[in-house]
């Protein structure tokens, strides 16, 4: 049983670090001009600023794609909060949360405040984790844990992005 396990972990570490492998080899053939090259996400980075080679342009793309899918994982929370409740009534508060700190993030953005911009940025990712850990803890692997999985790899992105931003 027990070499089983030890070859499953084997499998998935090697899956990990062949699937990284080849995302770093492909950013290397990029254009100088790629903004997802600094993304630990570039591939959904690059789909979601859509060839913007401006920096805050890109950034507020982002930001912006961001809070749309942040919209649709609260209504899919309220949704499975009439279900479940639990975990989800934790994420859908940090989803309002995390809304209000794009929100901001925009702002700062017009306002050329890339300390605050990394600020609300840095605040909204750690909303997204915060729903992850709730939903971990429940033990409700569902839409709304993977909605909050994938907004963060989003937000991740994002703050990535602002570290690019002039000041």
């Amino acid at each position: 049983m027990s070499i089983n396990l030890h070859m499953i972990v084997l499998g998935t570490i090697f899956l990990i670090l062949a699937t990284a492998s080849s995302e770093s080899t492909a950013a290397l053939k990029l254009p100088l001009n790629d903004l997802c090259t600094v993304a630990d996400f570039p591939i959904l980075c690059r789909g979601t600023i859509k060839g913007q080679t401006n920096v805050n342009a890109a950034t507020d793309m982002a930001i912006r794609e961001l809070m749309k899918r942040t919209r649709q994982a609260k209504e899919i929370a309220k949704k499975e909060m009439k279900l479940n409740g639990g975990g989800v009534s934790t994420c859908l508060s940090n989803f309002n949360s995390a809304f209000d700190n794009l929100d901001k993030a925009l702002k700062n953005i017009k306002d050329n405040d890339g300390f605050s911009l990394n600020i609300n940025l840095s605040a909204a990712l750690t909303d997204y984790d915060t729903c992850s850990d709730a939903m971990r803890e429940t033990k409700e692997i569902n839409v709304v844990y993977k909605s909050a999985g994938v907004l963060y790899r989003m937000a991740d992105n994002c703050l990535a992005l602002s570290t690019l931003v002039k000041h």
